[in-house]
């Protein structure tokens, strides 16, 4: 148990931690995949939430030709337990960025993700999400994902450590 300099974690898995192709559709959210917890369900994952000080989990998206959130009428958003429509793939929310444009390291820096440039190129967005009142994720939803463009997400197991 020293993950986290000797506190004890909470690892939950769920069903959708394996890399995961999306193409085929255009709409906003057309893809949609609802994440089934371990063991646990998101209420019983909600009293983990509040009792542990620190709650994270990392998401990834990987991209060709599809753009995650710059043009809300085709990419996609995650759902956090409480059902809000989520932009943001670090940190809080409100930051409406990946772990790039947190850094200013984005491929074009006019946009807070890598895939927003939208130029045919493999990319990659991705982050760590911490913001306790929005976890664990519940649903993952993408778009602009036509026979041309498509993309791969991956979301990893539900992390809580300490105690509130």
């Amino acid at each position: 148990m020293t993950e986290k300099n000797g506190v004890g974690v909470t690892i939950i898995g769920h069903d959708s931690e394996s890399k995961t192709h999306v193409q085929g559709c255009e709409p906003a959210g057309c893809y949609s995949r609802d994440i089934n917890y371990n063991g646990a369900s998101l209420s019983q994952l909600a009293i983990l939430t509040n009792i542990s000080s620190h709650c994270e989990q990392f998401i990834k998206y990987e991209c060709h030709g599809s753009m995650i959130f710059r043009k809300k009428s085709l990419g996609g958003w995650w759902v956090s337990r409480d059902s809000k429509k989520m932009t943001h793939l670090s940190g809080a929310s409100g930051n409406d960025k990946c772990a790039c444009g947190m850094t200013n390291s984005c491929a074009d820096s006019s946009y807070g993700y890598n895939c927003d440039k939208n130029d045919m190129v493999w990319r990659e967005d991705s982050g760590l999400l911490t913001d306790k009142k929005n976890l664990p994720v519940k649903q993952l939803r993408f778009g602009d994902v036509t026979p041309f463009e498509e993309g791969y997400y991956s979301l990893g197991k539900f992390k809580c450590y300490g105690t509130a």
